[in-house]
């Protein structure tokens, strides 16, 4: 090479250095993500160059430049600013005892590692109805539902065998089991964050999946199989087909048994199996066919949306009542082989003897010691007459009863009712007492009897035997199991899953809280500008803390609105009337249509006039009717409603979480 050509190769490779050591490639890609500030330095630059005269005043400018570039360096995507609301503060968790039936807190005083009381079972493990208390309609709609349970799938082939009515007894109680663990594991549940923090992101997720089955499908009529499609392998197990679906709402009932039922009753396999189908199949797939029913969706949407003020109650509210208990009260008017009372056992030295061994194993021997000594208490003080030293002994019987079973400090005491405890430490007149003690005798010692007889039963029987499989205790299976609107589901059979999509579930999800699942939308659904994105990601720190505080606040207001008792009686009728009222005509392909084209409509005016000319009204229009032809769709409602079903039972059964899958 000659001289001349090396030394051009020489400067040109000097220029490189230079231009790599000031980084002009990144200047210039920071002229193009931010033309309007660089525009805004550059003019800044050549002023200070030009008018130095003058820069006493353009330090001003240069002061408050160097203020904004300092407060964006120091704000990034995660730096948000506190709830600026402050009437609306965040609710604290307060700690509760652990849930029944398999909570070992302490019976007295709640505590998981008491070192005071004598260790023992709780109560509520056997009666977790205790204390929960419902307004009297309530009550009664519920026990309706109930009832109705029975009428429908167990007295239609137990009257042909016998009219006892003692199975039927035992079954209520283990149906108004089932119901109070419901709600009192419900209260526990802070129902608004579960919403906002887990049910609203897996939502998410299923309008991704529509978006991008309608990028390849432009027809409504195509979307719901397009969608199925892109699912893949990850769409829900029971969406496979009507039996899986089935099968599914079994193994979850199973699954559920150790926690709904009361305790050693799973060992019946009888009574599990009836349970088990009964539920899934006659209770939870009606339910779940109801919830995912476009017109059911619609009737939601409509009201969700409507901004007519809330329906009152026009009657007064109801009495408070002992949950289900009038429905759980004994019918049989025979005495019953399945139970026996206290006397009968004493009078039995082997069924005692059994007895006092079923109680070392539930720490609650004291509480046989206590029946015991009330009972020989009352025949002592049912003396017609009695004399002053008698009376005196009697007294100073109580006292110890006191001592022994209620204070604090004891390590026999037994947790009464507090009004009880007061009475017996109050009164005067020795007499007025007995009827207080027996009232507790009973009803402390009543669970253990029973559920001695339970652990006292014939062993199941071996894995070998055939197990009898039904599939729904009704004549009318394949009309539960197939119908026109969800046909066979997805169609799919687990061998026939062999293209593997996207992990729509498992991938990284960089939204969290309503202000992201709102843009979020904006950006799938809608297509908002570039400006507006970046206006919105710029309001995020100001706002996104604040309007979640309200979104909580919000829809605990709402819930609060739903929980009323006439709301209450309104949803259990409707959920009555989905799984029990089959006979009943159902409405019109008319009525349907009609209902569908006033949710698209209201849907259209629900979004503010100045957001659809930010975004356009062609975008509005695209984006609203993706989210409603979304919700046509039964199959994929059922796919929503069974993640958000499982998300649900999680939330409400956390021991599920640490079950080996």
């Amino acid at each position: 090479q000659s001289p001349k050509v090396k030394t051009m190769g020489c400067i040109r490779a000097y220029l490189q250095r230079i231009r790599h050591r000031m980084r002009l490639d990144r200047l210039r890609e920071l002229g193009r993500q931010y033309p309007v500030f660089c525009f805004l330095l550059l003019v800044l630059l050549l002023s200070t160059l030009l008018l130095n005269r003058y820069i006493h005043i353009i330090m001003v400018f240069w002061s408050f430049l160097a203020g904004v570039v300092t407060f964006y360096c120091s704000l990034g995507p995660e730096s948000l600013l506190p709830n600026i609301l402050v009437s609306i503060k965040p609710k604290i968790k307060v700690g509760q005892k652990e849930l029944f039936p398999l909570g070992h807190s302490c019976a007295v005083c709640g505590k998981i590692k008491c070192k005071r009381h004598r260790p023992t079972l709780l109560l509520e493990n056997y009666q977790p109805w205790l204390d929960l208390k419902v307004p009297s309609k309530v009550d009664a709609s519920l026990s309706e539902i109930l009832e109705l349970v029975l009428e429908n799938f167990v007295y239609p082939w137990y009257r042909d065998i016998t009219d006892d009515e003692a199975f039927v007894d035992e079954l209520r109680v283990t149906l108004r089991f089932f119901a109070a663990v419901l709600v009192r594991r419900t209260q526990k549940v802070d129902v608004a964050s579960l919403i906002t923090q887990k049910l609203l992101k897996v939502s998410m997720k299923h309008i991704e999946i529509i978006s991008k089955a309608r990028q390849r499908v432009k027809n409504a009529e195509f979307l719901q199989q397009a969608a199925l499609e892109e699912y893949g392998p990850d769409l829900h197990v029971a969406l496979r087909s009507r039996r899986d679906e089935l099968l599914y709402l079994r193994k979850l009932t199973e699954m559920l048994f150790p926690y709904i039922l009361p305790p050693k009753a799973s060992d019946c396999r009888s009574l599990t199996l009836l349970i088990r189908e009964v539920l899934a199949g006659s209770v939870f797939l009606p339910s779940m066919d109801y919830l995912a029913d476009p017109d059911t969706v619609n009737h939601l949407i409509l009201i969700f949306i409507d901004n007519s003020p809330p329906e009152e109650a026009t009657e007064p509210t109801s009495i408070l009542v002992p949950f289900l208990q009038k429905y759980s009260d004994a019918r049989n008017k025979k005495p019953s082989v399945l139970k026996l009372e206290l006397k009968e056992i004493r009078e039995q030295q082997d069924l005692l003897f059994r007895f006092m061994n079923f109680l070392k194993q539930e720490g609650a021997v004291h509480v046989l010691q206590f029946c015991l000594t009330v009972e020989e208490f009352n025949d002592r003080i049912l003396c017609p007459e009695l004399s002053d030293s008698e009376k005196m002994m009697l007294h100073e019987e109580v006292k110890k009863i006191y001592e022994t079973y209620c204070l604090d400090e004891s390590i026999d005491k037994i947790r009464f009712d507090p009004f009880i405890v007061e009475e017996i430490r109050n009164r005067k007149i020795i007499k007025s007492v007995p009827s207080k003690l027996i009232k507790e005798k009973g009803q402390h010692l009543e669970p253990f009897i029973q559920s001695f007889f339970n652990s006292c039963e014939s062993p199941k029987p071996k894995p070998s035997r055939p197990e009898l499989t039904i599939l729904s205790p009704t004549s009318e299976n394949d009309k539960k199991l197939f119908n026109d609107l969800f046909k066979n589901n997805a169609n799919r059979s687990e061998m026939a899953e062999k293209r593997h999509n996207q992990n729509y579930f498992m991938e990284m999800i960089t939204v969290e809280g309503v202000y992201d699942y709102l843009m979020y939308v904006g950006r799938v659904v809608f297509h908002i500008p570039d400006w507006l994105h970046h206006l919105l990601m710029g309001g995020r720190i100001l706002f996104k803390n604040t309007l979640e505080a309200y979104t909580d606040y919000y829809l605990q207001y709402k819930l609060n609105q739903v929980v009323q008792e006439h709301r209450l009686v309104s949803l259990i009728t409707l959920l009555r009337d989905a799984v029990f009222c089959e006979s009943s005509q159902p409405r019109s392909a008319h009525d349907k249509q009609r209902r569908a084209k006033k949710t698209f409509e209201e849907m259209m005016s629900y979004i503010p006039d100045f957001l659809g000319k930010c975004i356009g009204e062609e975008a509005k229009y695209e984006g609203i009717r993706l989210l409603f032809d979304g919700l046509q769709q039964p199959v994929l409602n059922k796919q929503l409603t069974y993640v958000l079903l499982d998300i649900a039972i999680q939330e409400l059964f956390p021991e599920l979480n640490k079950v080996t899958r």
